[in-house]
């Protein structure tokens, strides 16, 4: 799974070794610096997401439930302050953008009333 969040891009899978946690990974450690906290972070250099966390299952859930809970922005883009990582953000929306056209001009799943 793909978490696009304020802090930074995180990729959550299940855990190979420990089926009670998820590995959280990040290509930029701020991304998981500032969401699980450095001292559960670790590094493996050759690795496509280097920075990584082994977080319990519930706490990523009880994470993702206040995130979501407490939403106040209506422009997700907006509350991110590192520049780059928005480019990357506006990169990503604009080719889910190209990817809908198709969708959005035959109304694709959609039955008219």
């Amino acid at each position: 799974m793909w978490i696009a969040i304020t802090e930074g891009w995180l990729s959550i899978v299940g855990h190979r070794d420990k089926p009670e946690h998820l590995l959280v990974r990040a290509r930029n450690p701020e991304a998981i610096r500032r969401t699980f906290g450095k001292e559960r972070m670790y590094y493996i250099g050759d690795a496509d997401y280097p920075y990584r966390a082994d977080i319990p299952r519930g706490e990523v859930a009880e994470f993702l439930t206040r995130r979501l809970t407490h939403m106040k922005y209506d422009n997700f883009k907006n509350t991110v302050d590192d520049w780059e990582y928005r480019d990357v953000l506006h990169s990503v929306w604009n080719r889910m953008y190209r990817y809908g056209e198709q969708y959005r001009r035959d109304g694709l799943g959609v039955e008219e009333e």
